[in-house]
């Protein structure tokens, strides 16, 4: 990669979180070596974001990303870029009011896990960091903060994170669901619930998807067997 990813101060440690909703129930991961394990039968693929930079026009759908293609939504008069940054990073904002977010589209079926890369704020030369709790991952209708999936969050706040600015790349988070999908979206931590902040703009490394190349019920057996191996619980909402 082209970050030197360092590895949080909980190193090793794996997250799961299991959310069951109409349709699908979501588990988060922070080791990837876990996360791959759940998806076995899987084949991993990888985007580096390597395209030469591109600027994404507001409110356009369908924009290349190599593995992905990239709709944004609002982004209406900033500034910022949503695009490539010619430099293998995939850059992003997110706003509080909702205006600005971006849905990351896969190119490929069966998908039925996917990781980010390298996480992390949009500028090395910035005085500050990542705010992780304005960041909002949004997976087959279920919401996260990217604060909750690291362990972050403050119990006595939820809104807020010990350290608000994080300097480091988050070096993996993964997804694991237990139906195929097809996209997910970065939105503000807003719109998970209320938190500090009114905007968000960060770059993202890489991504990994995990496609099975067997038929659907085989490959929802696979993961069963996968997840049983982590005790895995869900909670019903």
């Amino acid at each position: 990669m082209k970050t030197a990813l360092r590895i949080l101060g909980v190193a090793g440690l794996t997250m799961f979180g299991a959310v069951a909703g109409a349709n699908a129930a979501v588990m988060t991961f922070t080791n990837q070596a876990n996360w791959e394990a759940a998806l076995a039968g899987t084949n991993i693929l990888t985007e580096n974001f390597d395209g030469a930079a591109s600027s994404f026009a507001a409110n356009s759908v369908g924009n290349p990303a190599g593995l992905v293609t990239v709709d944004v939504i609002g982004h209406v008069g900033d500034s910022s870029n949503q695009g490539l940054t010619g430099t293998g990073f995939f850059e992003g904002e997110v706003d509080g009011n909702g205006s600005d977010a971006a849905s990351l589209n896969f190119n490929r079926s069966n998908i039925f896990g996917f990781a980010l890369l390298g996480l992390q704020d949009n500028s090395a030369s910035s005085p500050g960091g990542l705010d992780l709790e304005e960041i909002g991952i949004e997976v087959a209708g279920e919401m996260f903060l990217v604060s909750d999936i690291l362990g972050l969050t403050d119990p006595g706040n939820p809104g807020t994170v010990p350290t608000t600015e994080n300097t480091d790349p988050i070096p993996f988070i993964g997804f694991v669901v237990d139906i195929p999908i097809d996209s997910f979206l970065f939105k503000h931590g807003d719109l998970v619930r209320p938190v500090t902040g009114d905007f968000e703009n960060f770059f993202l490394d890489g991504l990994l998807l995990a496609q099975a190349d067997v038929p659907e019920p085989g490959m929802l057996g696979l993961l069963g067997l996968g997840l049983a191996g982590f005790g895995l619980y869900r909670r019903r909402r």
